[in-house]
């Protein structure tokens, strides 16, 4: 064999083992983590990596969107989160839920910026004080040397005069961002807001010590419920309640609208008879009005003439008469007066005489 015809072969063979090498030399396998947005619960659900992770740590806990007692039985231990608006708690579940408190159940809340106003949850409680504070923000580290910490921003609160206060950020004079106070048997942990409970702030290990220490009063005892949202009321309510002007348009513009569609109102008509036929009340009423136009002199002319040329074409002899001598001719082939059928070529002078006029060329035109 020809050493020149192995030369290539093996050339290309050393060139593709010195690629397949040097990628094997360079080679690195990593493991690379891309961040995706968040899919299913977790999007709707800025508690869900709080759940998880209680969960994973043994604690009984779930997630909901209603103040159903049957979904959400409170009981004495329990711990309820209420990361929904406290405004939208009505008057039944409030009492519901200061019941439960004073009972023993620990409730985590934020006032937000409706204390001033009359909200049936806090009236239950009775524990805030309407007089309104600064907005501000405090950064904790749970540590001394710890570099990183949780920012903790909101609308200050204020206590009642007299409120015991077992734990707090900020005073009685400037306001509170977070307090923590005695209930009856219960306990009532107000926070300015829950964003470091919420969905990627648990990544950092300083919120993770700080929700465990907000969870701690009843932590073990019972279930723990997180409110991360609650439905509004039925749509029905809701438009009984606010949506009545929206109603009163409705119901005015469908009167209009039934009016408009509605027939008429007037007085009765006659049915029309059963034998109406349109093209004969359409000839009588152009004959009416002919008549009236000239007393019915253009009608009896017309009347008369048709009479004579009919009689014309079957008796070509009365075409040389005229006068008395074709109303002669007339009686004889007929047998009519003579008189009667000139009286019937006469221009009438009245309605009794038009009539008796063209009911007499009438029996002469139908006359073989």
């Amino acid at each position: 064999m020809n050493r020149r015809a192995l030369l290539l072969p093996g050339l290309l063979l050393l060139g593709a083992a010195l690629l397949v090498a040097g990628f094997f030399a360079t080679f690195e396998r990593k493991d690379v983590t891309e961040p995706v947005a968040a899919h299913g619960e977790a999007r709707y659900n800025r508690f869900f990596a709080l759940e998880q992770t209680l969960r994973r740590l043994g604690e009984s806990v779930t997630s909901l969107a209603t103040l159903d007692p049957k979904k959400m039985p409170l009981t004495s231990g329990a711990t309820l989160l209420l990361g929904a608006e406290a405004a939208r708690v009505d008057v039944d579940d409030a009492a519901r839920i200061a019941a439960f408190v004073r009972s023993g159940g620990h409730l985590l809340l934020t006032p937000g910026a409706a204390t001033t106003a009359r909200v049936p949850l806090f009236e239950a409680l009775d524990l805030l004080d309407p007089r309104p504070a600064e907005h501000a923000c405090s950064l904790l580290r749970t540590a001394a040397n710890e570099k990183d910490g949780v920012l903790l921003c909101g609308q200050r609160f204020r206590l009642q005069p007299g409120a015991p206060v077992e734990a707090a950020i900020g005073d009685a004079q400037g306001g509170y961002l977070l307090a923590r106070t005695r209930l009856g048997k219960g306990t009532v942990s107000l926070l300015a807001g829950f964003d470091a409970l919420s969905r990627n702030q648990l990544k950092r290990p300083a919120a993770q010590q700080f929700a465990w220490q907000l969870l701690a009063p009843n932590r073990g005892r019972g279930v723990l419920y997180l409110v991360y949202a609650l439905d509004g009321p039925a749509f029905l309510k809701w438009l009984s309640i606010q949506g009545w002007p929206a109603l009163l348009a409705l119901a005015v513009l469908l009167a209009a609208w039934m009016a408009m569609c509605s027939a008429r109102l007037g007085p009765l008509r006659p049915a029309p008879a059963l034998h109406r036929r349109a093209l004969l009340e359409h000839v009588q009423a152009a004959g009416e009005f002919l008549y009236r136009r000239d007393g019915g002199r253009s009608l009896h002319r017309l009347a008369c003439e048709t009479v004579l040329a009919r009689l014309r074409r079957r008796d070509p002899a009365c075409a040389m008469l005229s006068g008395d001598a074709l109303y002669a001719r007339l009686a004889e082939r007929f047998g009519l007066d003579p008189a009667q059928i000139a009286q019937a070529f006469q221009s009438p002078a009245s309605a009794p005489a038009f009539r008796a006029s063209v009911i007499t060329l009438a029996r002469l035109r139908s006359r073989p």
